[in-house]
């Protein structure tokens, strides 16, 4: 298959260098190198499939472009901005029965994976409530332009959604940084969510720990669990039916490394385009979390942009 990937910033390179190992043939365009082609047109013209690895406020393009020529697409998260333009693109998609799937490597983390499989399993009773936290110093600009709601949020919302269902913003709040122009950025917030099942679950974002965290609890009516998602490891703890004051302690260290999560992300991406079942946040679980995101930053005072 001839895949194209458009953006060759460190996200871009990555998906090249993954698709390539997975056999297919990759073209690349980045307006700074014009690496391969000349003309980002020339990718849509050209390939079967597209990574779209821009900045987010140019994916709605990508998309548009893919939709208009029948390409199948992986967009980086977060998948966009407007919802109503995403809505439209992912209705032409759909109606030319197209992939969409957009890129969130968390869902191929094998301790995320097991943590999806107790909890739908029932190991720990009905979910109660949930906390993810994802804090970390960054000096990034594209990081920092988005904010940290719709850039890191767009991972630990996906993973909220999938892990206990739909949800809606109870509240929400942020720190603000301003430029010389004074145009605001997030850097801190911390809200929450109420979801239909029932259980409640809690956020903290931020773009300043120096010590990196990113982890989610979910505790259940018969036990609950702990994933360390830079450690890979999964901590989950079972109430004994027979013995009141007794749990069951059971440890999980994932083998591999993000690196194995992305690769399995891009093999999910052709196998989905190949009519196989795979896992994968697709162009809707994009536009769930979107949603929220936008509601997130509204609740927190943040004006659109």
């Amino acid at each position: 298959m001839k895949v194209g990937i458009v953006g060759y910033g460190s996200i871009g390179q990555r998906h090249a260098a993954n698709a390539f190992l997975l056999g297919h043939n990759v073209l690349v365009y980045d307006p700074a190198s014009r690496r391969d082609v000349n003309f980002e047109r020339n990718i849509y013209e050209i390939c079967d499939a597209v990574v779209i690895a821009t900045p987010t406020w140019v994916h709605i393009a990508g998309i548009r472009a893919c939709a208009e020529r029948g390409r199948h697409m992986l967009v980086e998260k977060p998948i966009a901005k407007n919802m109503a333009s995403l809505r439209e693109m992912l209705d032409w998609a759909a109606a030319k029965n197209l992939t969409v799937m957009m890129g969130n490597n968390l869902r191929f983390h094998p301790c995320v994976q097991s943590a999806k499989t107790r909890i739908d399993e029932g190991h720990f009773g009905k979910p109660l409530w949930a906390s993810f936290t994802c804090a970390t110093l960054t000096a990034k600009q594209l990081y920092i332009s988005d904010g940290v709601i719709l850039n890191t949020g767009a991972h630990e919302v996906d993973l909220a959604l999938h892990l206990l269902g739909p949800a809606k913003v109870i509240s929400a709040n942020a720190h603000m940084v301003f430029g010389g122009d004074e145009t605001g950025c997030d850097i801190i917030s911390d809200f929450v969510l109420q979801h239909e099942s029932g259980c409640r679950s809690t956020f903290h974002l931020d773009y300043v720990t120096r010590t990196e965290i990113r982890e989610f609890r979910v505790i259940g009516d018969e036990g609950d669990l702990h994933v360390d998602l830079p450690a890979r490891t999964l901590v989950a703890r079972t109430a004994d039916p027979k013995l009141p004051d007794v749990t069951h302690t059971y440890r999980f260290d994932g083998l591999g490394s993000y690196d194995d999560d992305y690769r399995d992300e891009m093999a999910a991406f052709f196998d989905r385009i190949k009519g196989r079942s795979r896992p994968g946040a697709t162009g809707e679980d994009g536009f769930a979390t979107l949603d929220i995101l936008l509601e997130v930053r509204s609740k927190a005072g943040i004006a659109p942009r």
